[in-house]
């Protein structure tokens, strides 16, 4: 049976500085312009890698919450 890659697209990630730490996070998915690394809490820093596109799986025909509905 043939496996089917999927298509990889260079991403721009975040990614610890600490050699010791493995942590990355998808540019577009960071909190914050300057993300810290959420397990160690040390700085991060600008790279690129090659991943599958994501895909959004939910209709967007929903109405986006309001940051007030968000806490309910």
């Amino acid at each position: 049976m043939e496996t089917v890659k999927p298509e990889l697209s260079p991403v721009p990630i975040w990614r610890c500085r600490n050699s010791e730490c493995k942590v990355w996070i998808r540019e577009e998915l960071a909190s914050s312009a300057s993300p810290e690394c959420p397990m160690c809490k040390g700085a991060m820093m600008r790279g690129i890698k090659h991943l599958p596109k994501l895909v959004n799986k939910h209709k967007s025909a929903r109405k986006p919450k309001s940051d007030a509905d968000a806490w309910k």
